[in-house]
């Protein structure tokens, strides 16, 4: 379970799924582009285009990832997968040196 003051962060498991679904018209006919994605998430315009051409990006807080699945029409974990916490991390490196 995170800490109280750590924020659960995302990472986007499919790069072509997300531009897939950007080019699929939401019920209003509107298609997204990496520019109209940014303006709706507040997630930068050079992220969203890594994140389509599946270069490596920093974690999503969990608001945005949210707000991003919403704007594409699906939930977050169609998209994305909870990333493992700095502590957890250094616990599981502890318990290989022992």
């Amino acid at each position: 379970m995170p800490e109280p003051d750590q924020e659960t962060t995302y990472r986007l498991n499919d790069g072509k799924l997300l531009v897939r679904l950007m080019r699929c018209p939401d019920r209003g006919g509107r298609r997204h582009t990496v520019r109209s994605l940014s303006a709706a998430t507040g997630i930068s315009k050079s992220t969203i285009s890594k994140m389509t051409r599946e270069q490596p990006t920093r974690p999503v807080p969990a608001p945005k990832a949210s707000l991003l699945a919403k704007e594409v029409g699906v939930h977050r974990k169609a998209l994305f997968t909870p990333t493992l916490s700095v502590f957890a991390d250094a616990d599981s490196d502890k318990e290989g040196e022992r």
